[in-house]
């Protein structure tokens, strides 16, 4: 007995918003397939928390859903997107910052993020303290960036967009994403320094 097997068809972003305007179910399934993985990276590096990046996740596909009708293309729906998460995560770290807990310094433990450090076979458990250590500092030193500077460190180093998307992202002039790119490398690599990391 023969089987079938089944072909998924990708469909270019414009043909899938109006789809999914138009009350296809499926085809906004198939936006979030799309773009979520993009969506959680980007909400998880601006919030280092797994729960409350999956929360803004979930919040920006809703209310990409509402306004999909609205999209009109000058910019590319990733980029459309992206903006959406950005906003709502940042708008997450305002708030998570105004609770008791975060401002006493209760709500980190060194494992917080639960993320598994991928080493090389063979490495000690000196080696993964010096590497967990190494990115708890890497992460307090942006962290302790401007907002205005950590959010393009993080759009272009973390989620590798490039400068004009950046600056569509956020808004923003190019030379402005350029100059801000620099500035952050430049305190980063500085404060890095300071600890005796580089």
């Amino acid at each position: 007995m023969a089987t079938t097997t089944r072909i998924e068809v990708r469909l270019p972003d414009g043909d899938l918003v109006q789809r999914a305007v138009e009350g296809s179910d499926e085809a906004f399934r198939r936006l979030i397939t799309e773009y979520h993985p993009l969506a959680y990276g980007l909400a998880y590096r601006a919030l280092g928390d797994r729960e409350d990046a999956e929360e803004v996740v979930q919040d920006a596909f809703v209310k990409i859903h509402g306004a999909l009708g609205g999209f009109r293309g000058e910019s590319s729906l990733k980029t459309w997107i992206l903006r959406i998460v950005w906003h709502l995560s940042l708008n997450r770290r305002r708030d998570r910052a105004r609770s008791p807990w975060r401002r006493l310094g209760l709500h980190r433990a060194d494992e917080e993020s639960g993320e598994k450090l991928s080493l090389p076979a063979g490495e000690g458990p000196e080696a993964r303290l010096l590497t967990r250590e190494t990115q708890r500092l890497v992460r307090e030193e942006i962290d302790d960036l401007p907002p205005a500077l950590r959010e393009v460190l993080v759009l272009h180093g973390f989620e590798q967009l490039g400068y004009e998307e950046i600056a569509r992202v956020l808004d923003i002039p190019v030379g402005t994403v350029s100059s801000r790119i620099h500035t952050a490398r430049r305190r980063l690599a500085a404060g890095l320094q300071g600890r005796g990391v580089v």
